[in-house]
């Protein structure tokens, strides 16, 4: 029986965990593109945007924003449509969080 116990946990540990992954779209000398795809249950790592953006929902969903704070604010994307968003104040960083249970995919395009 202990047998088993050891094989399920070494396959468990062995199971990829799933991340965000970035896609890159285009680049250019006016703007860079990336598809950002978050699967459900994780978040990116800390960073910040110094340049406006537009973000369109591919496929949409509730994607929470968290400062280096904690202070979490949750955006609703929905699928096909575009959002127009400033460069963050400076110092602040952020990192997005799909606490749902399904994959948001979102195409992300910053002006340089």
């Amino acid at each position: 029986m202990m047998w088993r116990v050891t094989i399920v946990l070494a396959l468990a540990l062995q199971t990829p965990r799933a991340e965000v992954t970035r896609v890159p779209q285009f680049d250019n000398e006016r703007a860079v593109s990336w598809r950002s795809v978050i699967p459900p249950h994780t978040e990116s790592t800390l960073h910040r945007h110094d340049r406006y953006r537009t973000i369109i929902g591919i496929v949409g969903g509730d994607l929470a924003t968290v400062d280096a704070r904690g202070q979490k604010t949750v955006t609703r994307y929905e699928t096909g449509k575009a959002y127009w968003q400033a460069p963050m104040p400076a110092g602040q960083m952020h990192k997005d969080v799909n606490e749902t249970d399904k994959t948001i995919e979102l195409v992300v395009v910053e002006m340089k």
